[in-house]
């Protein structure tokens, strides 16, 4: 399957993808494509006679179900950053400069991000997001995690993991190009 849609597709033709190209991608059933299509989970855009479905509209799917991300799907060197919040609030100063920071970064479209709150389900995020980076948002008076140490055996491989305070101003856009 794999060879099969190296030659049906080029990185210029995934802005926008047949239903039969979203299936092949993703190693799901047309059947299966249908009923999240049908629960109104995926948007579908009509183009002339045909329906597609927008690439970033897919990626934004696979994250918000813990499905992983096909490697087809990301272009160039993008990279997948992971926002791992260990209290449960931010202040409002850091969610307004993270909102901000994440806002221009995502003019370059170089990065996709999503957001959890450190639970049970944490390592689950991990495995299917497969991040590039990792920032832990916490306040100084919260121990030291070993979560660290953990994303790297999760993983098999080494990422970096930033732990910065949320009671204080951090230069995101900076942590972001590092």
């Amino acid at each position: 399957m794999e060879n099969q849609l190296k030659h049906n597709l080029h990185p210029d033709d995934l802005e926008y993808l047949s239903f039969t190209q979203v299936a092949d991608l993703c190693g799901i059933s047309q059947e299966r494509l249908t009923r999240w299509i049908n629960k109104g989970m995926l948007p579908v855009i009509k183009s002339n006679t045909q329906e597609l479905i927008r690439s970033q509209d897919l990626i934004q799917h696979l994250i918000r179900h813990n499905i992983r991300i096909p490697a087809r799907l990301l272009q160039g060197s993008t990279k997948k950053i992971l926002f791992i919040l260990m209290q449960p609030a931010l202040s409002s100063e850091m969610t307004r400069d993270v909102i901000w920071a994440l806002y221009r970064q995502k003019e370059h479209a170089r990065y996709i991000f999503d957001f959890i709150q450190h639970n049970e389900n944490t390592e689950l995020k991990i495995i299917t997001f497969d991040p590039d980076a990792i920032f832990l948002l916490k306040s100084k008076n919260l121990p030291a995690s070993k979560l660290p140490l953990n994303v790297n055996a999760i993983l098999g491989r080494k990422i970096p993991v930033f732990t910065f305070p949320v009671d204080q101003v951090v230069d995101i856009d900076t942590l972001l190009d590092s």
